[in-house]
């Protein structure tokens, strides 16, 4: 219509009255659609945009099912959230169609909460079922799949790496030293008549004495701090096919499943051994396995790297023969109190935990066919 005027107007044709009021109308209506299907839009138009600022594990099963928004809308009306998706990928694999994992159905606790009004950026909760996988072995991206009120198509937003926004809740802030017979665990000295407490010493030359009912400050290596230890009044002694350790367990657990919790570290002091050096080279005395809420595991095999005879006199001239490893630090005890008042010493050694899920179980177990005893004086996480 508007072709057939410029015509009209530019070969100067007159036209009768019935076309031109023909045409008049034609412009008007046209107009009027110009108006409702273009400039309306324009004026109406709902421009949101939303980012997740934090996710957390609630329910402490290792898995992430609540999620923090940013919720804004630019527009010039309301607009009401209908339905909330999350996109994962692993880092890496984001052209990959096959690698992105689809978590659907993120609900608002209230439908009132859905409601985002123009100008009025605001922080909006959802959970889901469709619980989300991390962990601190892999960098994990995200998109969110939002749908709104008078929109056909779905607001996607960039994928953006989904680690950051895991906040601190839940995960210790201090230290907690564990009390090991508390936990169960199994104290006995390992030489037949030995006096119960042959384990006290008159402290080494930088810590020490060990004695019980203390907490002790000692390095550990790689941290730039001390790290508390609590020396409960027991050693705890792993099996040995010496002495009389052959009816110690081979299996010794802390049970946390009333109480998971997130940490970044697990230390202990001890490892350190009466046969600590009497199992063959490459073998593993010892197997440390912390295990988090969703079933899955890491797991440190211990061998000489970490663990030999806690007597100094048994590797001459008085080595400990562990620490050239770098993964233990050395911790000279001084010598016992009592008989036999040999000069001993342990170790103190750090572990990363996956501080992105909730420790169930920390077992210690022992092959059962080695003469190794290893020592464990004290356990602290943080």
């Amino acid at each position: 219509m508007m072709k057939k005027i410029k015509r009209l107007f530019h070969t100067k044709k007159a036209v009768s009255p019935v076309i031109a009021t023909i045409l008049l109308i034609a412009l008007t209506v046209g107009s009027v659609a110009i108006v409702y299907y273009v400039v309306m839009p324009l004026l109406n138009r709902s421009n949101f945009y939303a980012e997740v600022i934090n996710i957390k594990d609630t329910d402490k099963d290792s898995r992430y099912d609540q999620i923090s928004l940013i919720l804004a809308n630019a527009g010039t009306t309301n607009v009401e959230v209908i339905e909330i998706n999350v996109w994962t990928c692993p880092k890496g694999r984001i052209n990959d169609q096959n690698y992105w994992s689809y978590h659907p159905q993120w609900n608002f606790s209230s439908v009132y909460e859905a409601l985002v009004l123009p100008g009025e950026p605001r922080e909006a909760s959802v959970k889901s079922s469709n619980q989300i996988h991390l962990t601190i072995f892999e960098e994990t991206y995200y998109r969110l799949e939002i749908y709104i009120s008078n929109n056909k198509f779905p607001y996607y937003s960039d994928w953006v790496i989904l680690n950051d926004r895991i906040g601190d809740a839940g995960l210790m802030d201090d230290f907690e030293e564990i009390d090991l017979q508390a936990w169960g665990f199994e104290g006995s000295i390992d030489v037949p008549g030995w006096p119960s407490n042959n384990y006290n010493t008159t402290g080494g030359l930088l810590y020490g004495p060990l004695a019980a009912g203390q907490t002790l400050y000692l390095p550990v290596l790689n941290e730039d701090f001390y790290i508390p230890f609590y020396i409960t009044g027991k050693i705890v002694i792993f099996h040995s096919t010496h002495g009389n350790l052959t009816g110690q367990p081979t299996v010794q657990q802390i049970d946390r499943t009333a109480t998971p919790f997130r940490a970044r570290n697990l230390y202990i002091l001890g490892l350190a051994g009466s046969w600590g050096d009497e199992f063959p080279a490459g073998a593993i005395a010892l197997t440390l396995n912390v295990t988090y809420t969703d079933g899955s595991s890491s797991i440190w095999e211990l061998g000489h790297d970490y663990i030999d005879d806690w007597w100094y006199n048994s590797n001459w001239p008085r080595e400990c023969v562990s620490a050239p490893y770098g993964k233990i630090y050395e911790i000279d005890l001084g010598r016992q109190v009592d008989y036999p008042t040999q000069p001993i010493h342990t170790h103190t050694a750090g572990f990363g935990l996956d501080f992105y899920k909730y420790v169930q179980y920390i077992t210690f177990v022992d092959p059962g066919n080695d003469a190794s005893g290893p020592h464990l004086l004290s356990l602290t996480v943080k």
